[in-house]
């Protein structure tokens, strides 16, 4: 009975050692072939580097961030102090009975304008300019009439001439003379007398001006 018994109870124990044994080695199959570690040692280098160029870039911007606020805050207040220098320029000026709205400096600048105009006129030198002018005319012309413009810079000539030859003449010894520019012959025609009439414009260049 007791050798039965035995026999009986084996093939259970066989069994179970042997799902034991496939159950532990099912646990600790692991496989170590070189080749897959030096494989996952190139990523984790890429992978490294990657980390610390973003962290250098995070780094750098939040550095250029604060410059950038700290160059804002320097032009706020230089701005801040230029209103203040106005508003009490505006106060003093006030104080003074002095105008400085926008239309009384609009007018201003008008004025000058202006000023400068008659200043120019001033300093226009008819003898200087009849001396040059005189060294252009040919002989068989004539000018009846010399109109300056407002500047004193643009002249308008008018006068006789024998043909329109000695006009011609005339245009080249003005594009030739050191003081005068650019002549223009607008208009000209044969008058009663048989006389050639013309107008001419031409730039002036004042010495010293």
């Amino acid at each position: 009975m007791a050798v039965n018994s035995v026999w009986s109870k084996w093939p259970g124990e066989f069994l179970a050692q042997v799902q034991l044994r496939n159950h532990a080695g099912w646990q600790f199959e692991v496989n170590l072939s070189s080749r897959y570690w030096v494989g996952m040692a190139s990523y984790r280098t890429w992978l490294i580097s990657g980390c610390i160029g973003l962290l250098l870039s995070i780094a750098w911007n939040i550095w250029q961030g604060v410059l950038i606020y700290e160059e804002s805050q320097i032009i706020e207040a230089e701005l801040e102090r230029v209103r203040q220098l106005d508003h009490t320029v505006m106060t003093e000026a006030k104080n003074e009975g002095i105008d400085l709205s926008e239309g009384a400096l609009k007018r201003l600048s008008s004025e000058v304008d202006l000023a400068n105009q008659l200043l120019a006129k001033r300093t226009f030198s008819w003898t200087t300019f009849l001396t040059e002018l005189e060294q252009t005319i040919p002989p068989r012309l004539a000018l009846t009439s010399i109109r300056l413009d407002q500047t004193g810079k643009t002249v308008q000539l008018t006068g006789t001439a024998m043909n329109l030859e000695e006009i011609t003449a005339f245009t080249v010894g003005l594009q030739n003379h050191a003081t005068f520019k650019n002549p223009v012959l607008a208009q000209h025609r044969v008058g009663s007398s048989g006389l050639v009439e013309f107008d001419v414009t031409v730039q002036y260049r004042q010495a010293g001006v």
